[in-house]
């Protein structure tokens, strides 16, 4: 227990106090007031708290998908200071400027902001901790970023910005790409599961707007009656927030004859961690190997049954997702109940997608004006 990865082991209260008090100190990381400084720290001290302590802290779940985004962001900033023979403590307002116009020239907007957020967190962090003398992140400037269900012709922020995309179906396409989800399996072994396994994924998608990591992440302990006796799915969203989904019962029918197929029990079992989507391999048991299905499988499922049903081939997942909401929204669900179903953090986002509803609605209003 020598080095700043003691922090995320499992440790005891008197071994994590002891550390802190003793390590900290031997290395002259706390100042005065025994406040964590690193005003005189290495670099790599810097890196290793700013880490532990702002990006992967114990008590904070981060979905794979995050993960790997915020080592992408740290890659690009290292590989920045590197090629331009630079270290953490030379940065200041002239490499923060460099830097911000190195990201906004060379990534689109989304990126751009998750990049610059990661790099704006890093230098509060500094200046918390007296590592930077100055308030460095006040220089950043992030790029404007349009909210919401579209495809965005990204642009550079001195060309016109191109038309827009809507990323989703209507109902009728919606639903006759569901029919492709199981005609797809080629395998002649495991040939009903791999069926009906595709229809509940097209079903959920469709009928629940899950985001395809919580789709994945779904086990059938997931799943829970209410005292109606009505089918809930319970999820684990962005930031590891809760929430619970209805189910309905055309997509209940289809899991439980999943299930079945299977050779799983259709009662309900809270206690159940087993995957309900995973992989069937082409071996003599396959369900004894519950490996858990993974995004590019999925992802690869819904481009084949979109290819074969010869419709928008740009058709991803989360187009799925953008469909329920509209969906709902259209047909006069209120506002904070679809904001709750979507796991959205803010109404403002489940808003765009009503404002865009009403403008496409906009042509009944017009009709109902005498002006002739």
């Amino acid at each position: 227990m020598n080095d700043l990865t003691l922090l995320n082991q499992n440790v005891t209260d008197e071994q994590y106090l002891a550390y802190l008090q003793d390590h900290l100190k031997d290395r002259q990381l706390l100042d005065e007031n025994r406040n964590l400084s690193l005003e005189n720290s290495s670099e790599q001290d810097f890196l290793e708290l700013f880490f532990l302590e702002k990006v992967f802290p114990q008590d904070k779940k981060l979905s794979p998908h995050t993960v790997k985004a915020y080592r992408s962001d740290a890659k690009t900033l290292l590989s920045f200071l590197t090629n331009h023979s630079l270290s953490f403590r030379d940065i200041g307002f002239p490499e923060v400027k460099a830097y911000n116009k190195f990201i906004k020239e060379n990534y689109a907007a989304k990126s751009a902001i998750r990049k610059l957020e990661f790099f704006r967190r890093l230098l509060d962090f500094g200046y918390e901790t007296q590592f930077y003398k100055a308030h460095l992140s006040t220089w950043i400037s992030k790029p404007v970023s349009k909210k919401g269900h579209y495809i965005i012709e990204e642009t550079r922020h001195e060309e016109a910005q191109t038309r827009v995309q809507v990323r989703e179906l209507n109902q009728k396409d919606a639903e006759f790409l569901l029919s492709f989800f199981p005609k797809i399996v080629k395998a002649k072994r495991n040939r009903e599961q791999l069926e009906k396994r595709n229809l509940l994924i097209g079903y959920l998608l469709y009928t629940t707007g899950l985001r395809a990591s919580e789709l994945l992440s779904l086990n059938w302990g997931s799943f829970r009656t209410n005292r109606k006796g009505f089918l809930f799915a319970d999820v684990f969203g962005k930031g590891n927030k809760p929430r619970s989904i209805p189910i309905r019962e055309e997509t209940k029918e289809i899991l439980f004859k999943y299930r079945a197929s299977i050779r799983e029990s259709v009662e309900i079992n809270i206690e159940d961690t087993s995957p309900l989507f995973f992989a069937l391999y082409n071996k003599n048991e396959p369900l004894l190997n519950k490996k858990r299905l993974t995004y590019p499988a999925l992802y690869k499922i819904v481009k084949e049954a979109v290819h074969l049903a010869g419709k928008n081939l740009k058709v991803t997942p989360h187009w799925f997702r953008h469909t329920f909401v509209t969906l709902l929204l259209e047909n006069d669900v209120p506002l904070a109940v679809v904001k709750d179903w979507a796991g959205h953090s803010d109404i403002s986002t489940t808003n765009i997608y009503l404002e865009r509803v009403n403008q496409d609605n906009s042509y009944l209003h017009l009709n109902k004006v005498n002006l002739f």
